[in-house]
């Protein structure tokens, strides 16, 4: 999970370390597409200016179709993750 802190906004890595403990905590039934690992079925995004985008994604882990919705803005020459909903 370190490797995404230099992508996403201080508060957003946080919010989202927190969230993956409690979902490493409840308990799951396995199924044959969630041992893949997460699908992107469908990405739509929209420039706001020069320096700010947003996109939303939904995303098939084999248990659940979720939404996510996030804003990136340009920080230093690259692209933070500055919002991030997952529905």
């Amino acid at each position: 999970m370190g490797q995404l802190a230099r992508w996403l906004a201080p508060g957003v890595f946080q919010a989202l370390r927190a969230r993956a403990g409690l979902t490493a905590r409840t308990p799951r039934t396995a199924t044959v597409r969630a041992s893949r690992g997460a699908v992107v079925r469908r990405v739509l995004g929209n420039a706001l200016g020069p320096h700010t985008y947003e996109a939303c994604a939904v995303v098939d882990d084999g248990t659940r179709v979720r939404a996510v919705g996030l804003r990136l803005e340009s920080h230093r020459g690259a692209w933070r993750v500055t919002e991030l909903d997952l529905a």
